[in-house]
């Protein structure tokens, strides 16, 4: 090793050449390094977590914490039981509604369009207008377009999900 670095070191000229090939090799990642440490830095560092986002966080859920709603607004997004009697009509005000239809109760498909019925998840096949609603069977209400059921039992009993109406 040292007669490797006293023939490297053996003249001025090699001592310049070492010399600038170190430089050459240390300079960009000096500048590299000095890139990392601006704020266009990808990484995220513990120092900008506990300057930068930490307060933005806190800010944050104060600001949803002072306007969460009250626990008598949140939204229940079960199943409710519905009773309805003979010739009511039940169908989707806004957007899609799940209907359960329970035993002792009988309903047909009731649709505006011939082609359009419901969907039939427990049998995955479509229910038509005018066909007979299967006891326990999950259907769904796509949309707000008429679609519905009607009831032809006396009395019966649904669970819905979603925004519906009975008419």
């Amino acid at each position: 090793m040292k007669k490797f670095l006293k023939k490297i070191f053996a003249s001025p000229r090699r001592i310049l050449c070492v010399c600038l090939c170190t430089l050459a090799v240390c300079c960009p990642v000096g500048v590299l390094a000095a890139e990392y440490l601006s704020e266009n830095d990808p990484l995220i560092t513990l120092s900008y977590l506990k300057e930068v986002f930490a307060p933005l966080l806190k800010e944050e859920i104060k600001m949803e914490l002072n306007g969460a709603p009250a626990e008598e607004e949140s939204v229940y997004v079960g199943y409710t039981v519905v009773e309805l009697s003979k010739d009511q009509l039940l169908k989707s005000t806004f957007g899609t509604v799940e209907l359960i239809v329970r035993p002792g109760s009988s309903a047909v498909v009731v649709s505006d369009i011939p082609e359009n019925g419901l969907s039939d998840v427990s049998e995955a096949k479509e229910i038509l207008n005018g066909e007979e609603v299967g006891i326990n069977h999950v259907l769904i209400i796509p949309r707000n377009d008429g679609r519905g059921i009607r009831i032809t039992s006396e009395k019966a009993y649904v669970l819905a999900r979603g925004d519906y109406a009975v008419e």
